[in-house]
């Protein structure tokens, strides 16, 4: 198992403010989440299509503070 990374694109997600103020992931799933594709070139919202990242490539991710988050997973 290794541990990789999809990109957020905090600028273009629109997230569901909660009325209880609770992250769940009910949350999440309502909220319209935009991923940064392969190779850092372009966007999509189909988790699917959304590039997938090492540690080591987060590095060479361009942007300015609170413009992206690395939201982690373990792949094979």
């Amino acid at each position: 198992m290794k541990r990789c990374y999809r990109i957020i694109c905090l600028k273009r997600s629109n997230f569901v403010a909660s009325n209880l103020h609770e992250y769940t992931s009910e949350w999440y799933d309502i909220s319209s989440v935009c991923y940064w594709m392969p190779d850092y070139s372009g966007y999509t919202y189909n988790i699917d299509e959304a590039g997938v990242y090492t540690l080591e490539e987060l590095d060479h991710a361009g942007g300015s503070h609170l413009d992206w988050f690395a939201s982690p997973f373990w792949t094979e």
